[in-house]
Parts: C-alpha cells; structure tokens; sequence
C-alpha cells in the first residue's frame, strides 16, 4: 500500500476521525483529506508522530520494503501477463521496469520477472523490432543481477539459467564456469551439462550424462509408486494400491530397469495383504535377480552406463541386506511359518557368502 493507504487504512481501524487525526497532528482536517486522496503529503517533521499515533513504524508508513512475498511476486506476475495481452509487449516491460525501480534489491522479483520477459519475447516476435535487442538487454541483466543473489535457491537457477543462456549463444567457456558453481544435487543440471557438452564435441560425455539422468529418473519412479502402494494400503484402498503396483511394473519394464526394481512393488504389495504362495514366489525371484550379473549397458537405453559386471557386482551386495530387513520385518513374519521359506533363505544365505 502507498502512504496515503496507509494513513486512511489504520486511522480508519483505530477509529479516528479524520478531525481526530488532524487534532493529534496539530494539522486541519483538510490537509488530513488530502493525504488520503493522495493529493499532497504530510510535512516530514510530522512522520514521527503520525506513525506513532497510527502504530505503525515508519518503514511500513513510508512503504518501505526490501522484498516482495512469493503472493506478491505471483500476483504482479499475473498483472504484468495481462498487460502484455491488453496493451502488448512494450506495456509488460515498461510495468516491469517500473516495479524493479521500486525493489531494486528483490532478487526473487528479478529472476519471476525475467522468466515471464522471455517468454512474452517469443510469444511476441515480432513485435516492435527496434525495442527488441534492449529488451533482450534487460531480461540478461536480471538473470546477471539474480545469478548474485544472497538466497542460495535463486542464485542457483539463476545461474543454471545464464549457463544455459551461454550455451545457447556459444559462450562455452563461461557455460563451464557457470555450471561449475552449481551443486550435483540440481535437478537439471545434468541436462543442461549435457548440452555443453555436445556443443563442445565431447558426445560419449553426453550421452551418458542423459542416460544416467534417465536412469535415476526412472528409479525415482518407482520410489515414489511405492510409497503411494504404501499409502493407498493404509488407507485400506486396495484397489488404488494395486493400480500403482501395476503402474511401477509397466514403467519398470519400459525403462529398462532390473528384476529386482521390477518385482519390488508387486512383493510390497503381497506382503501387505499376506498372501503367502504370491509373497514368498515374488521373494525368491527377488532374491535370485541379486545373484544374477545385470547387463545394464545391454540394454539400448542405457549403453553408456555401467558395465554387465559392475552392475551386477553392485545388485549382489544388496543380497544379506534384503534378507535381514525380511527376516527382521513384522510384516513379513507370515512368511517364516511357510516350511519353504527357511530352506529359501538358508539358499541366498550360501550365496550371499560366496559371492
């Protein structure tokens, strides 16, 4: 809110009249009037006193932020969208700009507004050609300013942003630099590293860049159906758990992953519902996709990646593990009143020691 909101606004709720105020002030009632029509402003000798009569202090009287909040951000996101649909693009960045002046230092502001700038220049090609390369400019210089920022989210994107906007120009140098300062945890940067680096000949890199995100994607996959199977039983929905289960084995099977993560949702699920023949089938097969090397390079969404006997020497030391969290697992407790059942893991037992 402006100033003259501010006054009428907490006059009004501490129940003043506009005399009442203009009495403490020492003003008229007029001059009052006029600050809350926004026709004029009080004397900065009365500041003091007006915020503390309105109990406020003065950085809220004067409308003084640093920053935005994220329903601000989003909310002038929306006006500045409008703008450009009603009164075209060089509308949205004059708003723009004009917003920036009032938070300069508004880096979340900066790196919103720049994203929806860039877009609006593609939805609007060609559109007042001779503002263009300036605008451009300044949709760069936000990505710049937010790339510096003191908040370790934006300054990220940001920085991923102006990587990727390096690529795009051939600026691979800097791209490297930028990428560098981004931490492995984020979400895209292997994408992005990727794309580097068939812009800079180096193809095998790339390829198993994308490959090993495909193949951490897909496995995210599968984590997340099954803490869905895990929910929708709790919730005794058994239907919804099956339709997840059925989900996790067909993505399973169409991105190529092993026996193992293939089976895992379907054992979770006769498990839960004890159903004893299904369970213990499901866990020898489990048990025995850990004994068996994975070619995983075999296979052609993955050739980059790791070797037949890498992979498979990385699914063998998860044999023991399985088999103690099942023998230790409450819900699996059905399981050891079946006469198979000791026999099978007393099997994996021998070859989890001689593996």
């Amino acid at each position: 809110m402006q100033i003259h909101e501010i006054i009428r606004t907490r006059r009004t709720a501490l129940g003043l009249t506009q005399e009442q105020l203009a009495g403490k002030l020492g003003v008229s009632a007029p001059a009052v009037n006029k600050w809350e029509r926004g026709n004029s402003y009080p004397d900065i000798t009365l500041l003091p006193v007006l915020a503390r009569t309105l109990r406020v202090d003065l950085n809220t009287l004067l409308s003084f932020r640093e920053d935005l909040t994220e329903t601000e951000i989003a909310e002038f996101l929306n006006r500045l969208y409008e703008v450009s649909r009603t009164d075209g693009c060089g509308a949205a960045f004059s708003l723009a700009e004009e917003k920036l002046r009032q938070f300069p230092n508004s880096d979340a502001l900066a790196y919103s507004a720049a994203g929806l700038l860039e877009g609006l220049l593609t939805l609007f090609p060609g559109t007042d050609e001779t503002a263009r390369p300036g605008r451009e400019d300044f949709v760069a210089g936000l990505y710049e300013q937010a790339a510096q920022s003191a908040d370790p989210k934006i300054r990220e994107w940001a920085t991923y942003t102006v990587a990727s906007r390096c690529i795009a120009r051939g600026d691979l140098d800097r791209a490297e630099a930028l990428l560098d300062q981004i931490s492995n945890t984020h979400r895209d940067k292997r994408e992005v590293l990727s794309a580097l680096r068939r812009k800079q000949g180096r193809t095998e890199e790339a390829w198993t860049l994308l490959e090993r995100e495909l193949f951490d994607r897909a496995h995210g996959i599968q984590t997340t159906l099954l803490s869905l199977i895990e929910m929708a039983q709790a919730e005794g929905d058994r239907q919804r758990a099956q339709g997840f289960c059925d989900a996790a084995r067909r993505a399973g099977e169409a991105l190529d992953l092993s026996d193992y993560a293939v089976l895992s949702a379907p054992f979770q699920l006769a498990a839960a519902e004890q159903d004893g023949p299904a369970a213990l089938d499901l866990l020898d097969r489990l048990l025995h996709s850990l004994t068996v090397p994975w070619d995983l390079s075999a296979s052609p969404l993955y050739r980059h990646l790791a070797t037949k006997e890498a992979a498979g020497e990385a699914q063998s030391v998860l044999l023991e593990p399985l088999l103690d969290q099942v023998e230790a697992d409450p819900d699996c407790a059905f399981l050891r009143e079946i006469p198979e059942y000791g026999t099978m893991v007393e099997k994996y037992r021998r070859a989890a020691d001689g593996a």
